[in-house]
């Protein structure tokens, strides 16, 4: 994969094959994922030594198209089929085609972090406030009624349900939640824990649902990905546990 762009007067051509692909949650917020802090995220990954991507699914931020589950999932394969290697990191509802989307070839490891593993797990007031948002500050594009925005949701989840998926995914897959999530439940990630094959969790004490803003729980994760990514080296132990 090549992006062609300028710096200063000069033409220039970036390859990139081996990267971190980052995928956001369903925002509440109008603003792209750039003024979201997934910059200084992808910033911090590099750092490390691992590329990453940060964008915005479609519907939301400084992308085209309409919000649709489906979309995502669409979306998520066109940007992974153009690499060679692929690790994902996931949170919240980008879990949902990122768990799907795992299964493919170039996809190399996968960390999911809040992520739901169904649409039972998803309280109907937050899809609603989501929706309110929409109207309200233009967070998500085209989402229509709400009898339509709610069944399209609920359709595209309950088919993609990382539940169903996980089980087929053959890559390492690290799975991170806060013991102290009010939007999706700590017991949503045991559950995919318990139906994964090569499955990792990291149990965050105290920690709440925007598990991003922990800088111990992201260079937990970092490193992670960076064992999977430079040696293929995973973890001695299958669960741990960091406190914030």
């Amino acid at each position: 994969m090549f992006l062609d762009t300028t710096i200063g007067r000069n033409f220039v051509r970036i390859y990139a094959e081996n990267v971190v692909v980052i995928c956001h949650g369903l925002p509440y917020e109008p603003l792209p994922v750039i003024a979201k802090g997934y910059d200084e995220l992808a910033e911090f990954f590099g750092e490390m030594g691992l590329n990453s991507i940060i964008f915005d699914f479609s519907g939301t931020g400084l992308s085209e198209g309409k919000f649709r589950i489906l979309s995502w999932v669409e979306d998520l394969i066109e940007i992974v089929e153009k690499f060679k290697s692929v690790h994902i990191v996931a949170f919240s509802l980008g879990g949902v085609p990122a768990t799907y989307v795992a299964r493919l070839k170039a996809v190399k490891s996968i960390a999911l972090l809040a992520t739901p593993c169904c649409f039972d797990v998803m309280r109907k007031d937050l899809i609603k406030k989501a929706y309110d948002h929409a109207l309200t500050k233009k967070s998500l594009k085209g989402v229509g009624s709400f009898e339509e925005f709610y069944e399209n949701f609920k359709r595209d989840v309950e088919d993609f349900a990382p539940v169903k998926w996980i089980d087929k995914v053959r890559c390492p897959i690290l799975l991170v939640h806060g013991d102290r999530d009010d939007v999706i439940p700590f017991e949503s990630s045991k559950r995919l824990y318990e139906n994964a094959k090569d499955a990792y969790f990291l149990e965050v004490r105290n920690g709440g649902h925007r598990l991003r803003e922990y800088g111990v729980v992201m260079e937990i994760v970092a490193k992670w990905v960076a064992g999977n990514y430079v040696k293929g080296e995973a973890w001695d132990e299958r669960w741990r546990v960091v406190e914030v």
